[in-house]
């Protein structure tokens, strides 16, 4: 069985695996991102690749000539350059030159690298094997620390002309509102939605003030009836909703898949958002878009990943 070798680029870890036709994993391995160093990141990647092929070489796979590299964002598909928010290390790395290049000298072939951003990745896992498995059309989005997203129609990745199509963190959902802390953005729904945004609602109306906290515990104290934490993650799932409709608008959507450490928490998330989707959505075709969570184990960037070789193979 053939396999496409994927990798997948965050914040705190670097992994690599290989992704069978079918979505399934194997010989998976990660590492802790370097995030001042671009040269300890090439040596990580570099290692990554030459230990997952010579596993793949042990166990008697063949492994296509196409890698899927999925990367925190923004990207540049053009130039294969990331530029990511919270990695200075990799601003402007040629990662895919370096990613393929690699490959090829362990393979002793050509190979080549197809690029996106990690939230497209996990739209991808999703509409391949999981929630949203066979949609359409669909939205995948990752609120946790950030808010990323991606879309896939008709089977492929949607990328945009640099590869970014799908930013839906940078969704506009009140006119000249909140200023996105290290963007300059305004009214942008990152600004209301994220764990950190929330938490920084609740602080300026009196909870926990003074405490390190993060989005687990607001969402704990919210599900236990705290008054603040819950009218701030209301807010919050509001802004949310808006996003989804303008996308669900524009894209005529099917199914919107929701990962990521805040929309772990469940219903205490879910509902409030639910509710606010359906009092927007006064059309049937917009009303009828199917909201789900993720359902994919971690690792799903490897899946969105290898989903990206794997389109790319099929031209």
């Amino acid at each position: 069985m053939t396999h496409v070798l994927a990798i997948d680029i965050g914040g705190t870890k670097l992994a690599a695996g290989l992704v069978a036709d079918d979505g399934s994993v194997r010989h998976d391995r990660e590492v802790p991102t370097e995030a001042t160093d671009a040269g300890a990141v090439a040596r990580a990647l570099a290692g990554l690749v030459e230990g997952v092929l010579t596993d793949a070489r042990e166990a008697g796979l063949e492994v296509a000539d196409v890698v899927g590299v999925g990367s925190a964002g923004p990207v540049d598909t053009a130039s294969g350059t990331v530029h990511p928010v919270n990695i200075a290390s990799l601003r402007g790395f040629p990662l895919v030159e370096h990613v393929a290049s690699t490959a090829s000298k362990v393979l002793g072939r050509d190979v080549d690298a197809a690029l996106a951003q990690d939230g497209q990745c996990f739209a991808a896992a999703e509409q391949w094997i999981g929630a949203a498995a066979g949609s359409p059309s669909m939205l995948g989005v990752v609120v946790s620390t950030g808010i990323g997203g991606g879309i896939v129609l008709d089977g492929r990745i949607l990328a945009g002309k640099t590869g970014n199509a799908g930013f839906i963190s940078h969704v506009g959902v009140v006119l000249d509102g909140e200023l996105l802390p290290g963007s300059g953005a305004l009214g942008v729904v990152e600004a209301y939605a994220s764990g950190p945004a929330m938490v920084r609602a609740a602080h300026a109306q009196g909870w926990r003030v003074g405490e390190q906290v993060d989005a687990k515990v607001l969402t704990a104290d919210a599900r236990a009836g705290d008054p603040i934490a819950a009218a701030v993650i209301a807010a919050g799932t509001r802004a949310l909703a808006s996003a989804f409709l303008s996308t669900a608008a524009l894209f005529d959507l099917s199914d919107i898949v929701v990962g990521g450490g805040v929309a772990s928490a469940g219903d205490v998330l879910m509902d409030p958002l639910r509710r606010a989707y359906a009092e927007f959505a006064v059309y049937p075709h917009l009303a009828d878009v199917r909201i789900s969570t993720s359902d994919l184990p971690r690792g799903s960037g490897l899946v969105g990943a290898g989903r990206l070789g794997w389109t790319r193979l099929a031209g």
